[in-house]
Order: structure tokens, then sequence, then C-alpha cells
């Protein structure tokens, strides 16, 4: 696959996801895996701290800056143009993390959205959307994404509308998926990952993007040794925005 067809433009624009079948390789995955969980032991107890420390997952955080075998993960063609089909054509990223739900961890993540600025649409409409990158199967077992389709277009929050975050919603369906499947949602869709309930891991890598000129806390920016700054393409520098405001 190397463009949208016209029935995945629709489930985007109206449901909010799209599952974007076979992206990866089952040689790149492990090529990926065996990156992260090199990262993840190098790191140690300081993993993910240039973002957030989560106490229910393994994290890692700024990818951009920890391999050239990411590249090809925040500026793939195929999920630029879903974004894009989001966000309009100028597309930044700004989180690019890992992620490895715990086996029955404690806890649940409440519905939210992937902004920074309250989740509602601004008057140029959409500027937030996440791709999933999966690296194992997502099931309903092991907490797959859930997400309430069509909230995006609701132009409220989950909290302003849900009297609790955490509870199980009525519309929400489990987002499965299998390992090298990307899942594709409207950033400003009111989602929560799962709860692990096997003896397995559920790695992902996760991109947020944001449309150009939405501002970006430092802690939510891509932040590049000038070595592996000047190895990068144009389209790359582009998308990662290192010297916007």
């Amino acid at each position: 696959m190397t463009h949208l067809t016209e029935e995945q433009r629709k489930q985007l624009d109206e449901a909010g996801y799209v599952l974007l079948p076979a992206v990866l390789s089952g040689e790149e995955i492990e090529q990926l895996l065996a990156h992260l969980e090199r990262l993840w032991q190098e790191e140690g107890e300081a993993a993910s701290s240039e973002n957030y420390v989560e106490a229910s997952a393994r994290r890692l955080a700024n990818l951009a800056n920890k391999g050239d075998i990411f590249r090809a993960i925040y500026a793939h063609p195929l999920v630029l143009e879903a974004v894009a089909a989001v966000v309009g054509p100028d597309v930044r990223l700004s989180m690019l993390n890992a992620r490895d739900a715990r086996p029955f961890a404690e806890g649940r993540q409440p519905f939210h959205a992937d902004t920074d600025s309250g989740g509602k649409p601004d008057d140029k409409g959409y500027y937030a959307c996440t791709a999933v990158w999966m690296l194992d199967d997502f099931t309903p077992e092991n907490g797959a994404t859930r997400l309430i389709p069509g909230t995006h277009r609701s132009h409220q929050v989950p909290k302003e509308a849900l009297a609790d975050v955490f509870a199980p919603h009525p519309e929400e369906i489990a987002l499965t998926g299998r390992r090298g499947d990307v899942l594709i949602f409207n950033g400003h869709c009111w989602h929560a990952g799962g709860q692990n309930q096997t003896n397995g891991p559920r790695r992902a890598i996760l991109a947020h993007y944001f449309r150009a000129g939405i501002p970006r806390r430092p802690d939510r920016r891509q932040h590049l040794d000038d070595s592996t700054r000047a190895g990068l393409a144009p389209r790359e520098l582009e998308i990662l925005g290192l010297d916007d405001p």
C-alpha cells in the first residue's frame, strides 16, 4: 500500500481512526525491537525522563535522536499522508516515544485527547494526530488502545462530557491489530490505553504530530545532537521543525 484509499480517508474523517496493515516487515520489527531493548537497558531508570515516566509502562523518549532506524518511522510517506489528512499538509513531529505496557500493572489510563491545549479543534480545524506502530499484536487481552469513535467531532474533551474518565464507555472499541500494523487516529478523539492482562509485552512506537504553528512545549519536542541533525534530509528536518518557534 502506497496511498490511502478513499474508504480509509472516509473512515479516518468520520470515525477518527484507520488501521494501516503490514507497514513493517517481520525483519524490520525485529531490528526495531532489538534497538529499543538496547536503549531500555542502557537508559535504565532514566528512560523517558525527557518527557515523563509512567509507572504502568516502560517508556523511551526523544527517539529521533537515538538512531537512524527511527527516520523511516517518523517520516514514513504513507503515515504522513494519513496525518496530513487530519491536520493539513504542514506536519510537525512532537513526541516520538516507545511504550511497553507492563503485564498486570495497577492503574487505568483515563480517556484523553493527544493535544496540549485542551483537546478542542481551533479555527483551522484539527491540529493533532497520532500514529501507533504496533511491534506486538494488539489484543483486548493485552490492552489494545480503547477509543470512542467520532468523539473528535464533539468539540469537547472527555472531562467535560464524562462523569468518570476512567470508567469503561458503552461506545468504546478496542483497536486491535497485528505486529507491523500502524494505527492512525485523530488526536482529538477520546482514547485510553488498556491494561495488559497477559504475561507478554505490548510494545509500540508512538509518533505524535501537530499542525505547523501549534506551540510545542520543550518536553514535547525532539532534541537532536548536531551530528544527528547534520545527517537528516530536508524533508525530515521540515517534519521535525527544530527551528520552529
